[in-house]
């Protein structure tokens, strides 16, 4: 679980960048309404998200 925590997502309409937590507490209340946890973009409240991409490039070793 800790490894979700790491990750940045970005918001599909608005395109800002945020973490799992700024997430989830922006919309505890709605959670407590509905009755399941859900992720949402803590800015415009839009629900698809997705992962950002790293900022650095992922180096591999030929074989």
């Amino acid at each position: 679980m800790s490894e979700l925590r790491n990750v940045v997502y970005k918001c599909w309409k608005c395109g800002r960048e945020f973490t799992f937590e700024e997430g989830l507490e922006s919309f505890i209340k709605a959670e407590e309404r509905e009755g399941y946890t859900f992720l949402r973009c803590p800015y415009c409240g839009f629900r698809i998200i997705v992962k950002a991409r790293r900022p650095s490039l992922k180096r591999v070793s030929s074989v």
